[in-house]
């Protein structure tokens, strides 16, 4: 029997600007141009990282040649069925080096890890690889017999390479907070879409035990409410209007200053846990308290108006990081100020229009490195925007959307094999985090403790 679903109480406050009316001629059923491409992508240089000693010997059989550590020693060019007067023997690496790890840059000194200080700890030194070994290439030809030889799948943009391959390390145990009530004093929303029979961010979320809304148009109530209670169901009041999740979240964004709250959540609907970065690992998430951690800190300053945590694919855990990074995109999960004087705009990239108007306010946006969202890839996941216009349209006029609105940083790319919108964000370097008035450090560590580490077995 179907369900009916409720009517929704609130309406939008303002009509949502798609924006459209700037891009007329694009939006028609017309192929994007052509990217004009070099004649060939070759030469091209791939780096190969090595973590010991006995990995870069290896390396240096299966090339069929002898490196060392010295700067002509450790750059070749590759050919297919490259013959060799050399005996097998001299296929070896030899180390001229007096210190094969020499210490590394540290982020301590940069101001995001100053700033952090009286937060929970956090300790990302990474690890430097054993050597970074070139190799050129002159043809398709001699990168796929490459791959062949050390079992390696390679795209023909791809500048780097870890051998032997790195397995995924599993994760034994998770991090949970020491709060009584661990969950996020701001609201949550997840924003979804035809995706009931997935939805990642929700069933993530009640893995931790963390309330939140689903955010659905009227024609997919029975399909959430078959699965989510529908206490959590919060009804949209318009459906298939085709101008992009930003009218939805806007929709949030009055909701939760109806509950009179100062800031809120707003999520997409393909997060695959969270985790913490920390240690050179990252480790799940079991609760909300990494929100509590988010939200804490933001309220430290008063020109932090949005906020996000970071994709976990783009934070290996052998590398080195800051907690969290200043002044850049922020996508899929945020944390935003409710008296934010921008609101969500356009079909398209709505998350980086966001960040760009607050940044061009000279306030700050920030991004978390020390909690991540495990966010799945682009355009993987089917329903939402991916099945309302990203697979007929790809991905030529969200990117041209984005350059028309910010043509002084914005400019439109081919790479990977489609159209990419390339920010340049040096410009809001100098836009600097400010304490609210009275701020205490002391007041909020204390708080920020209770973020601790249990051995807590994960399945």
């Amino acid at each position: 029997m179907s369900k009916k679903a409720p009517k929704p109480r609130l309406r939008e406050s303002t009509p949502y600007r798609s924006m459209v009316e700037i891009m007329p001629e694009l939006m028609k059923d017309e192929k994007p141009p052509k990217p004009t491409r070099k004649k060939s992508r070759y030469p091209t240089t791939v780096k190969v990282r090595t973590w010991t000693f006995g990995a870069t010997e290896t390396f240096a059989v299966l090339m069929k040649r002898a490196l060392s550590s010295d700067k002509e020693g450790k750059t070749f060019v590759y050919k297919k069925g490259r013959k060799t007067g050399f005996h097998k023997k001299n296929w070896r690496y030899t180390e001229n080096r007096q210190d094969t790890f020499p210490k590394r840059e540290t982020h301590k000194t940069r101001l995001e890890s100053q700033l952090w200080q009286n937060t929970v700890d956090w300790k990302q030194e990474g690890w430097r690889p054993y050597l970074e070994i070139l190799v050129v290439f002159n043809s398709d030809e001699d990168l796929i017999d490459f791959c062949r030889v050390i079992k390696q799948r390679l795209s023909p943009d791809q500048k780097s390479v870890n051998f032997p391959l790195q397995k995924t390390r599993p994760y034994k145990y998770g991090w949970k907070s020491k709060w009584k009530d661990p969950n996020p004093k701001y609201p949550i929303y997840v924003v979804s879409k035809n995706r009931g029979d997935t939805r990642h961010t929700s069933r993530s979320l009640e893995r931790m035990n963390v309330p939140y809304f689903m955010v659905i148009e009227p024609q997919d109530y029975d399909e959430y409410a078959c699965v989510i209670d529908p206490k959590k169901i919060l009804v949209l009041p318009f459906s298939n209007h085709g101008d992009g999740p930003g009218r939805a979240r806007n929709w949030c964004w009055d909701h939760s200053m109806s509950l009179g709250y100062e800031r809120h959540w707003v999520m997409d609907d393909n997060i695959d846990n969270f985790y913490r970065l920390h240690g050179n690992r990252r480790h799940r998430v079991l609760d909300g308290g990494m929100f509590r951690v988010c939200e804490e800190f933001v309220d430290r300053f008063k020109n932090v108006p949005v906020s996000g945590l970071q994709y976990r694919f783009f934070c290996h855990d052998k590398q080195n990081y800051p907690p969290f990074v200043l002044n850049t995109r922020i996508y899929s999960v945020l944390l935003i100020e409710n008296s934010c004087r921008h609101r969500w705009r356009g079909r398209y990239n709505e998350d980086t229009d966001l960040s760009l108007n607050v940044l061009k306010d000279g306030d700050c946006v920030l991004q978390f490195n020390a909690l991540l969202q495990g966010k799945l890839g682009t355009q993987v996941l089917k329903g939402g925007n991916t099945d309302e216009f990203y697979s007929v349209e790809g991905t030529w006029n969200k990117s041209i959307m984005l350059e028309k609105l910010h043509p002084d940083v914005v400019k439109t790319v081919w790479k990977f094999g489609r159209y990419h919108h390339h920010v340049d964000y040096k410009p809001f370097r100098d836009n600097k985090p400010e304490f609210i008035d009275g701020y205490d450090p002391e007041d909020h560590r204390s708080e920020t403790d209770l973020f601790g580490f249990e051995r807590v077995k994960t399945n």
